[in-house]
């Protein structure tokens, strides 16, 4: 198969699978990069110079974020197990581990700037819920009245996956 041909039968595995809009420009240009780079038939090129590219090219030339190197990694494996329907060894070209962060907590003066800063009542006891409870956008974008059990200070939180009850300690 011709790279030409590699390319549209990319497109053709996209638009079976319903990817998105932005996920098949994205893999269209970064297969494009990765044919560019090899300037070879992809069928030809080896482990060897795949973990080369990814790790040699893209990390220490290219100086890309482990993210950035990671979505390489998947187009090479989407074209490879799909669209060229050659089996690669997923060891043997591994994906870089993320890298966790604790999130950034706001200090007392921080929040009592923010909260201070809500002119609007509704908006204030919004934002002091959320941070509160813990809430996340969507399950906050969720929460009826009737999910507020203010007596036993506990929210009902829905969210696609599950319901759960959120019990705060009143004292706080």
């Amino acid at each position: 198969m011709s790279n030409q041909e590699l390319l549209e039968k990319l497109k053709e595995d996209m638009n079976m699978r319903h990817f998105s809009h932005h996920t098949k420009d994205s893999y269209y240009r970064k297969a494009r990069d990765i044919i560019k780079y090899f300037n070879k038939p992809m069928e030809e090129v080896t482990t060897k110079e795949l973990r080369e590219f990814l790790m040699k090219y893209l990390k220490e030339n290219k100086e890309m974020s482990d993210e950035s190197v990671n979505y390489y990694n998947a187009v090479i494996r989407f074209i490879y197990d799909v669209v060229l329907d050659i089996p690669i060894n997923h060891k043997q070209i591994p994906r870089y581990k993320r890298k966790r962060r604790l999130p950034k907590i706001l200090s007392d003066e921080e929040l009592k700037v923010f909260f201070d800063a809500c002119e609007d009542y509704k908006y204030k006891t919004i934002f002091m819920m959320i941070y509160g409870s813990g809430l996340r956008i969507s399950e906050a974008a969720n929460i009826r009245i009737e999910d507020i059990d203010s007596k036993n200070m506990r929210l009902f939180v829905r969210n696609y996956y599950n319901y759960r009850w959120l019990a705060r300690d009143s004292n706080r």
